[in-house]
């Protein structure tokens, strides 16, 4: 080892970059049971070996992926050089789309080494929106009491029963028979989620490949918990939902991992449920943001109420085009 350098430490997880005698290596301290470990590393192999660019896992001398220090764990990883994707440029933005597409596509049919997963978030789809519609419904109820309401308050109480109607909407849409079929054959078959398959975790590479790495939160569940967070991501940059984008990211998705109109019904089900009013809204009353300013809060709350009002009309047209996205497989 030559030098040295910490480049980010956020308590139980920290990252290093180390120059050896074989070039830059990465160093990631992971806050994870050595079971979940081993499973992150064979997911890498797996992915690697069907095609995704990822780092690969460096092994110690005794063939090991993981090394274990004083009950905290470390993995090193190849570096990986390359500049992020920039979803403004149309282009790089439907390359994430195929890319996504391709992790999900090579992930396909993989096991646990130990036959546990560590996360399978497959199986928790209607009881997790259950819980968050309950806790939405809850703060509406908690907040409509208090005397002096902030301003907070006041812009989110004047929206809830809309975001509200939308909650038992995605609820209805999810009770068919076809969701519960996929999720059997997803069962059987596995499919991994990334769970942040976004510009923050991509590199395009010096030979144009994309590159995607943080392996930390992989899930077994349906490829449309990726797709939706992808879609919500961009949408709310632009504070309003594109039918015209959207149509562009499913179809660059459809050319590689070819999905049917149920599924998609499925996607837009999930849309339909407003994840990001309920994180912005968890965000200010559970106070997991505590160096926001209040400012903020309300800033924020304001661009996700735009953007949940402005996806009422573009997931109609969405599932009444769906035949134009399923034939660009």
């Amino acid at each position: 080892m030559k030098n040295i350098y910490l480049l980010s430490y956020k308590g139980k997880k920290a990252v290093w970059s180390i120059e050896t005698d074989i070039g830059e290596v990465i160093m990631k301290k992971v806050p994870f049971s050595e079971d979940h470990i081993s499973f992150m590393i064979h997911a890498i192999d797996y992915l690697r070996n069907n095609g995704i660019h990822t780092p690969g896992v460096l092994r110690t001398r005794t063939g090991e992926g993981f090394v274990k220090l004083d009950d905290e764990y470390f993995v090193v990883f190849e570096a990986v050089y390359g500049r992020q994707p920039e979803y403004k440029h149309e282009n790089e933005l439907l390359m994430i789309l195929r890319g996504m597409a391709s992790f999900h596509k090579a992930s396909k049919g993989i096991e646990s080494p130990t036959g546990q997963f560590p996360s399978f978030l497959l199986l928790e789809w209607k009881s997790d929106l259950q819980r968050r519609y309950e806790r939405l419904v809850a703060w509406k109820e908690q907040r409509s009491q208090v005397e002096d309401k902030a301003e907070f308050d006041k812009k989110f109480l004047a929206h809830a029963d809309t975001f509200l109607q939308q909650c038992q909407k995605a609820l209805s849409m999810l009770n068919t028979p076809f969701y519960d079929q996929w999720v059997e054959e997803t069962k059987k078959t596995k499919t991994l989620c990334h769970q942040d398959y976004a510009a923050g975790n991509l590199a395009i590479g010096s030979g144009g490949h994309l590159y995607v790495y943080d392996m930390d939160s992989l899930t077994v569940d349906l490829p449309v918990r990726d797709m939706r967070k992808i879609l919500n991501k961009v949408m709310k940059k632009r504070k309003a939902w594109d039918i015209e984008l959207m149509m562009k990211m499913m179809k660059a998705y459809q050319e590689v991992n070819p999905l049917t109109k149920d599924q998609y019904a499925i996607l837009a089900a999930d849309i339909q449920f407003p994840h990001l009013i309920y994180g912005q809204v968890s965000k200010y009353y559970e106070k997991r943001e505590p160096k926001w300013t209040v400012q903020k809060h309300i800033s924020k709350l304001s661009d996700m109420i735009a953007t949940e009002l402005s996806k009422e009309a573009v997931l109609q047209e969405f599932l009444s085009r769906l035949d134009e996205v399923t034939q660009h497989g």
